[in-house]
């Protein structure tokens, strides 16, 4: 019986539609289905060189047979040498003066061929190096779509962290590649995971200014109002990071998807007063915050309110605005 799981990754690999009425009709059956896979997705090069051979096709050219030449083959996307050392004995899984296997370094620069060698011959898809990272949080933040899918198809761990606390789905928001955090989301990547930075995805895609992965995170659920009060994090919102940033068109998307214009941080600053703090003309940003709302006289911790910080760093345009709003000295 052909499962679910193998159907969706038969489509995910192949890119084509899996028929199911064509399948019974030919008689496939989850062996044969499995067999296809390995022999026509995966594609893997014949390897019919014997140790001896491998060794001497290296000595010729002049590469030694050591980790650290392997790796940089492996960052060269030479499969045929790969295969070499592999075939005389090579540890699948060496690693570089970081931690990093070859796995984490093909997924890196998107070598699809010999990420499936690597992995056929038995390397370790969650492996981390020094920083915790994974092969899988390489791929996505470069967005290596099909290396992506790939190392998912092969059991990686969709929501490992970083040593700073990243996921794979932090990195590709970061980075903009929306159809790599389209695949994440798909195999259930946690939208509500924070960095030791307290930022969640979403609040990430805003730092960068990435308004189509913004966007897409907000049709899938993304909390528009989620923040980190643990640790370290103060408790910024992405509406807050939006004005901080000046990214107007973002904070007014997360304004109509229900962001609450006057949460404030731990340090009791809201989106506007971050606006005003910014040492860049946040005039429209402001004008922004508020037609929707926003508190203008509210102070802070320190008893600032967005009107002080526009006078401390000599803003006259948002002066004006605020006092034309009702600020009060």
């Amino acid at each position: 019986m052909i499962s679910k799981k193998m159907e969706f990754w038969f489509e995910r690999l192949s890119g084509k539609r899996f028929d199911r009425k064509l399948a019974r009709l030919k008689g496939m059956n989850y062996l044969t289905l499995r067999i296809g896979l390995l022999l026509v997705l995966l594609d893997l090069p014949v390897m019919a060189i014997t140790p001896e051979n491998a060794r001497k096709e290296l000595a010729q050219e002049n590469i030694p047979y050591t980790a650290e030449a392997m790796l940089n083959q492996i960052e060269k996307g030479n499969s045929e040498i790969i295969g070499w050392f592999l075939t005389i004995g090579m540890e699948v899984d060496a690693r570089n003066e970081y931690g990093e296997t070859g796995l984490m370094l093909a997924a890196e620069q998107g070598h699809l061929e010999i990420t499936r060698l690597l992995l056929n011959r038995g390397a370790d898809v969650n492996a981390k190096d020094l920083a915790s990272r994974t092969a899988l949080m390489n791929a996505a933040r470069n967005g290596q779509l099909p290396v992506v899918r790939w190392l998912l198809a092969s059991g990686a761990s969709v929501n490992e962290i970083s040593q700073w606390k990243n996921t794979a789905l932090h990195e590709a928001c970061m980075n903009g590649h929306l159809t790599t955090v389209k695949e994440l989301l798909i195999a259930g990547a946690d939208t509500t995971s924070f960095n030791n930075a307290g930022h969640s995805a979403l609040i990430e895609a805003v730092i960068e200014g990435r308004e189509n992965v913004v966007r897409f995170l907000i049709s899938e659920g993304a909390n528009v109002n989620a923040r980190d009060l643990n640790g370290f994090s103060i408790g910024e919102t992405p509406l807050i990071v939006a004005a901080t940033k000046g990214e107007v068109n973002i904070a007014g998307l997360l304004i109509a998807k229900g962001a609450k214009v006057n949460l404030k941080t731990k340090e009791g600053q809201t989106a506007l007063i971050y606006a005003a703090m910014s040492p860049e003309d946040r005039s429209e940003i402001a004008k922004l915050l508020i037609s929707n709302g926003a508190d203008i006289n509210v102070k802070d911790n320190m008893g600032m309110t967005a009107l002080a910080y526009a006078l401390k760093k000599r803003d006259l345009a948002l002066f004006r605005i605020l006092m034309e709003s009702g600020a009060k000295e």
